[in-house]
């Protein structure tokens, strides 16, 4: 649930934002972590009319998050004070949104803040992950260290993101281009073509084919309408939380795809955990965050039903097994690095095993989804050639005959 505040801060400023929490009393609690006083906290109520559906997301890229956490690393690590360091990263930073960021998370401290509850007043830049191992590691005396782990974090992330990414490129620029491509020869040159045929009688097939044509271009603008209007609606309809909850574990369950997102979900539900274990956060509290990182519905719940058996005392396999969607390796893994007080080793192993899974799940994608659409476009263009050609075959076995 996402939650709408405004209060004081320590500094006496007036402050606004919005978090996310389990209910009520969990928002209360992050506020008062972060040094907020509320004067208003209600919950974010939903409405597709709202543009906050719409939202472009956080005003900085995860590129220059990396490169900012990298810099700052090294300015601490050089003996550089804090403030310091955020006033020097501040005023070079060129994106202005990022900017204002880092000098207000610097007046933060400088108001007797520390980094961590600065970070925690811009959600949308820094997630929970970022925050908790920032907190660690100002409590351990190793900000430095903390800053290396997260940016180290974030790049692989970012690697994951792009795998990800790249097995949904291709099949998705093929299928607009083989949209164009058909929609090009249905609108322009079998129009063209028919004229050649006069008021000759035409095979069915052809008669067909001119009738989609003929329709495309009679209703040009509904089909840009519905072209524009169902990516959105479909993004709407994907913020249904019903919905979510129905076509979450589909995806799952897909050939290929259901593969390929499993494997990505389990590398970084690993790697965090694995990060916020060697970091110092406590399980409890690692199981939340990743329920937060992971996007998928049926994911998300089977971790939050682990986290659930831990606090009942119940071990962290038990949980993630009985969910049945963690491959019985990670399960297995997970167990021993929990007997053997080395989860946060085999955790980490278990992110670069499954690194390499999702490679080969993208080579596989694409290496398989590359020839059948071609076959498919080609079947198709094929099917409109033949259509228009038809009658000139008749007209020469008349001509034989």
């Amino acid at each position: 649930m996402r939650f709408q505040y405004k209060g004081t801060s320590r500094a006496r400023q007036k402050v606004s934002g919005v978090l996310e929490a389990q209910d009520l009393v969990e928002a209360r609690i992050k506020l008062k972590a972060m040094q907020i006083r509320p004067e208003v906290l209600k919950e974010e109520r939903a409405s597709f009319l709202s543009l906050k559906n719409f939202s472009l997301g956080s005003p900085v890229k995860l590129k220059q998050l990396i490169v900012f956490t990298r810099q700052l690393s090294s300015l601490i690590d050089a003996g550089v004070p804090v403030v310091q360091a955020l006033d020097l990263l501040g005023q070079q930073e060129t994106n202005r949104a990022f900017k204002k960021i880092l000098l207000d998370i610097r007046k933060n401290i400088e108001s007797g803040g520390n980094l961590a509850s600065g970070f925690q007043k811009y959600p949308n830049v820094f997630s929970d992950f970022f925050t908790r191992v920032i907190e660690a590691g100002e409590m351990s005396g190793t900000l430095d260290k903390s800053l290396r782990t997260i940016g180290l974090q974030l790049e692989k992330l970012a690697k994951l993101k792009a795998k990800v990414i790249k097995a949904l490129t291709y099949p998705g620029f093929t299928l607009v281009a083989s949209i164009l491509a058909v929609g090009f020869l249905l609108v322009k040159v079998i129009p063209e073509i028919s004229k050649l045929y006069g008021n000759n009688k035409l095979p069915d097939l052809t008669v067909f084919v001119l009738g989609i044509s003929s329709w495309i271009q009679n209703h040009f603008a509904l089909i840009i309408a519905v072209a524009i209007g169902t990516p959105l609606s479909m993004s709407a309809i994907y913020r249904i939380s019903a919905f979510r909850d129905i076509w979450d574990p589909l995806v799952l369950r897909m050939p290929l795809f259901g593969s390929l997102a499993v494997r990505s979900a389990v590398a970084r539900f690993a790697r965090t955990l694995g990060t916020l274990v060697s970091s110092g956060v406590s399980l409890l509290d690692g199981f939340e965050i990743c329920a937060k990182v992971i996007p998928n519905r049926a994911l998300k719940k089977a971790i939050q039903d682990a986290a659930v058996g831990v606090t009942q005392g119940k071990s962290i396999v038990d949980g993630l097994a009985k969910s049945g969607y963690f491959p019985v390796m990670v399960v297995h893994m997970v167990g021993i690095g929990e007997m053997t007080g080395k989860l946060d080793e085999l955790l980490n192993k278990i992110a670069e095993i499954y690194d390499e899974e999702v490679d080969n799940a993208v080579d596989a994608i694409t290496g398989l989804l590359q020839p059948l659409l071609i076959m498919a476009v080609g079947g198709i263009i094929l099917f409109l050639m033949l259509a228009m050609y038809m009658p000139i075959f008749s007209l020469g076995e008349k001509i034989a005959g």
